[in-house]
């Protein structure tokens, strides 16, 4: 290999691994490999957590969990062609997971109530 062309391999390999940098560092807000590790990690433990509170369902069996999202997809279905809007949101309130859905219907001035 010349001299010339190692340069261009090397010169090569170095605009590749800014660019790896850049675009690690443009999606996730870091660019080095022991940052990624430990957001890694991070999301790791903060995944056994989550786990660890809400992974068990003591007081609901498989039987009972189906028939629960039975009777929800059923009352969704009955609601859903009575409003213009529906929304579902999950979060966590006081360490416990809250699946809410909500229905709303727009009234313009004007419409009969």
């Amino acid at each position: 290999m010349t001299d010339t062309a190692m340069i261009e391999s090397l010169e090569g390999q170095l605009k590749a691994l800014y660019q790896e940098r850049e675009y690690l560092s443009d999606r996730f807000g870091i660019s080095s490999a022991e940052e990624i590790v430990q957001m890694v990690e991070n999301l790791e433990a903060q995944l056994r957590d989550f786990y660890d509170r809400f992974g068990s369902h003591a007081g609901f069996d498989d039987a009972e969990s189906t028939m629960m999202l039975a009777r929800i997809k059923d009352l969704s279905a009955q609601l859903d062609p009575m409003y213009s809007k529906k929304s579902v949101h999950f979060f966590i309130e006081n360490d416990k997971p809250v699946l809410r859905a909500e229905w709303t219907e727009a009234i313009h001035q004007g419409d009969d109530q």
